[in-house]
């Protein structure tokens, strides 16, 4: 691919070469790690900065170029054979082919989403970003030994660690006894175009996460479903994301044919099509366990349609009642409640238009992307960090 001039840095502003290095790219894995990777990169490229994506590949590996100007270095994963008995995944393997990349690059700061990607920064004398991208609690910390020890080892000596949400910071601080710096994702907000109409007629419920993934609960999307199907008998379910659905249909067959009859598998779909789901739903529901951020949250925030969260992690730090509700517990009929009344706030004329207003405290053009760029400069200078506005 022919290389794009990127646009030149603003006045007064450094032109930074950056590393970011996770095993897994965007689209072909489809989570917010991705995503913020994704945006994350296409940013700082936009803003004037050299940009290397080191990431991974099941096949051979290649150097590609995007036509945003970001350079892509695939690298092959490497399968962990019988070291795998110890809990070593590609994730942790990935970090030997990032320090090969890393050596062979002059970059001025490397932002690693796994800890072996960390690790192979430091190994590289390259000022380290980490940001730990779960929820750090001890009971979520990897239970095997030696990803453990990683995770512990890439915490401690990375230059600066970074967590999603202050609920995060606080879950690491109680776990390794770890300051963190809270630095989180955010939505590009040109990609989601609001609907400002109030949301009336028949309940559209929205599930936007992983189906693969037992902690996003969408079984628990399900059992809500049944009880607010008891007040509003016309109410539907959409089950966006990618996974095998089917698990979830047989929880929904338990509860009742109406129920099963009142979902609707949209699959993961292709990236454009996910933004014309968040306007057209009538409210969002997150109901996932160890949540760290909640990006489905924001990105339906800024479409213009309100939310619905449990009161775990660090997905409260995004809602407002003015935006949704946040469930008083992560029980079936506490978020039923929560929906409900999230229901009846989408008919609100002004509802729409707070959801975006909100939804702007983490656009990437005026405060996630410069607070990221900030911190990069402040690591290559080696200077005291400034906190970031979260």
């Amino acid at each position: 691919m022919s290389r794009v001039r990127n646009s030149p840095p603003a006045s007064g502003q450094q032109m930074l070469r950056i590393a970011i290095v996770h095993p897994f790219p965007w689209p072909e894995v489809r989570r917010g790690a991705e995503r913020y990777l994704d945006d994350l990169s296409r940013y700082l490229a936009e803003r004037g900065h050299e940009v290397v994506v080191i990431t991974g590949t099941h096949g051979r590996g290649w150097r590609d170029q995007r036509s945003d100007g970001v350079t892509v270095r695939y690298r092959r994963h490497l399968p962990p054979g019988p070291i795998a008995r110890f809990g070593i995944t590609r994730v942790e393997t990935f970090g030997m082919q990032a320090l090969a990349a890393l050596l062979r690059e002059r970059v001025d700061v490397v932002h690693a989403f796994t800890p072996s990607a960390a690790l192979a920064g430091r190994l590289a004398r390259l000022p380290t970003l980490y940001t730990v991208l779960g929820h750090p609690t001890a009971a979520q910390l990897p239970s095997d030994r030696v990803p453990r020890m990683l995770f512990a080892r890439a915490v401690r000596t990375a230059t600066v660690t970074a967590v999603l949400s202050h609920a995060s910071a606080a879950a690491l601080a109680s776990s390794l006894g770890t300051t963190s710096i809270v630095l989180p994702p955010g939505v590009r907000l040109e990609r989601f175009p609001p609907n400002l109409e109030p949301r009336t007629g028949p309940p559209r419920m929205l599930f936007s996460a992983s189906l693969s993934d037992p902690r996003k609960r969408a079984d628990l999307a399900v059992a809500v479903l049944a009880r607010v199907l008891e007040r509003h008998p016309e109410s539907r379910l959409g089950l966006s994301g990618e996974g095998d659905a089917g698990w979830v249909l047989a929880a929904a067959s338990d509860l009742g044919a109406p129920v099963r009859a009142a979902i609707d598998v949209l699959g993961a779909g292709d990236p454009t099509e996910v933004p014309a789901r968040y306007r057209s739903a009538t409210v969002t529901i997150l109901p996932s366990e160890h949540e760290a951020f909640g990006l489905a949250l924001l990105e339906s925030l800024a479409s213009g349609t309100p939310v619905v969260c449990s009161p775990a992690g660090g997905m409260p730090e995004i809602v407002t009642r003015a935006v949704g509700n946040v469930a008083a517990s992560s029980a079936p009929d506490a978020l039923a409640e929560a929906v409900e009344a999230t229901i009846a706030l989408a008919v609100h004329p002004t509802t729409s238009s707070s959801c975006v207003e909100r939804a702007r405290r983490w656009s990437w053009d005026s405060a996630v992307g410069p607070a990221h760029e900030r911190l990069y400069e402040e690591m290559k200078a080696n200077v005291a960090i400034t906190p970031g506005p979260w």
